[in-house]
């Protein structure tokens, strides 16, 4: 029973690391070897828990966000097992069950890693500096060398190469300030800059939004690495670097505003595509066929509902293409389909991760990573899609060992 009780061996350290450093680099790009790379960083978890589970359970605290991401994945597997038929939704229950279970196995790489004893600070900063390169020199060569309408990488949707950059460039602005390194102020202006033109050329309105702001967070939130004076200057520069990247990429922004304003104009009218007010009224949809069944039914029983209301209110027509896929809104959706249960277990995780943004020590990428996981979960549903459901997993992890400082600077933040 004593090695039970025991700090794992560095082997599993090692391997786990490696595992998710080969994850970061390569599930930015569509490479089928980060998923592996991460599920088995998750196994090797499962393993470590196996034979030492009760190191595991030592620390209460570190249970919250995992069994938060555990119980998220659960409640979706047997909504799965429930609900699930061979018909026009079976895609639908597909991806759930891949996100299901990318949830399920995350839960105990990330009791591994918060329970991590050992400081991984120094690499972690170096290989996110690396990703952070790589991804952005790539999506610029998609932009401006092969002059791609929207940068996708490697993706069919523009909107999940936004989310990756979105949560790639978070950790790249920490890293940056955590750099041993004099002109590392300069070095987080030029990661803000990069990353604001990548997203405004994946043409992705919440990102090109939400980005700023998130970034100001996780400035603001930052203690003892960057002094008053850096913070001040940080604060006063990055509006004007917006009005300048805006300059720069005028005709692209421009461009979606004008796709904007064209939906809002054409809002009453019962042809044609219109992505703002078919999302408003999916969130409509979604809410009253999720009150029909508060703990839960079938992608066909919503189906139903969904087909029924567009009869009685045409203007709702807008949310029919969508009925086999998602509606567009992370709770509602949960509510929709996994009822009371599900959205109870996802504000758990909302929450358990912003608990650990802030104890045992602060962790302001952690908090920019939940944030944008919230917000960009208004407009859509992130835990759908796979892809996207692994860079935000690999991104929390990985935000985890970014903090995992030696035992002497502890609380640097």
């Amino acid at each position: 029973m004593a090695v039970r009780d025991g700090t794992p061996p560095i082997f599993f350290s090692i391997c786990v690391y490696f595992c998710c450093a080969i994850a970061l680099l390569t599930a930015p790009f569509g490479l089928h070897m980060g998923e592996q790379s991460f599920y088995l960083a998750t196994y090797l978890s499962l393993l470590a828990f196996i034979l030492h589970f009760r190191y595991y359970l030592k620390d209460k605290k570190n249970l919250l966000l995992p069994g938060a991401m555990l119980l998220t994945g659960i409640i979706t597997i047997i909504w799965i097992v429930i609900n699930k038929q061979p018909d026009d939704y079976i895609i639908l229950y597909r991806q759930y069950q891949a996100t299901g279970r990318l949830q399920i196995a995350t839960a105990f790489l990330l009791l591994f890693v918060l329970n991590e004893p050992r400081a991984w600070q120094n690499l972690t900063a170096l290989l996110v500096v690396i990703a952070g390169f790589a991804v952005n020199a790539y999506a610029l060569y998609q932009g401006h060398v092969l002059h791609a309408e929207r940068v996708e990488l490697n993706f069919d949707r523009a909107t999940i190469a936004a989310y990756i950059i979105t949560v790639i460039n978070l950790l790249f602005l920490k890293a940056a300030l955590l750099l041993n390194h004099r002109h590392k102020v300069l070095l987080f202006f030029v990661i803000f800059i990069l990353s604001l033109a990548t997203l405004v050329m994946t043409g992705t309105r919440a990102a090109m939004l939400t980005f700023p702001v998130l970034a100001l967070i996780t400035v603001l939130a930052t203690k003892h690495i960057i002094s008053r004076k850096h913070k001040i200057i940080i604060l006063t520069l990055i509006p004007l670097l917006i009005v300048s990247c805006g300059m720069i990429l005028k005709n692209k922004i421009e461009d979606r505003v004008n796709d904007f304003q064209k939906n809002i104009a054409t809002r009453h009218e019962l042809t044609g595509e219109n992505a703002i007010i078919s999302r408003l009224s999916m969130q409509t949809v979604a809410l009253h066929s999720g009150c029909h069944a508060l703990m839960g039914e079938s992608a066909e029983k919503r189906g139903e509902i969904i087909t029924k209301m567009v009869k009685e209110d045409p203007e709702l027509y807008g949310v029919l293409p969508y009925i086999t896929v998602h509606m567009h809104n992370e709770l509602l959706e949960t509510f929709s389909l996994k009822g009371i249960p599900g959205v109870l277990a996802l504000l758990a995780l909302y929450l358990s991760l912003i608990f650990n943004s802030f104890r045992p020590q602060r962790n302001p990428v952690l908090l920019a990573i939940t944030l944008s996981l919230v917000t960009y979960g208004l407009s859509d549903v992130i835990f759908y899609s796979k892809e996207g459901s692994l860079i935000y997993c690999i991104g929390i992890v990985i935000s985890i060992l970014l903090m995992k400082a030696p035992q002497a600077s502890r609380n640097v933040t």
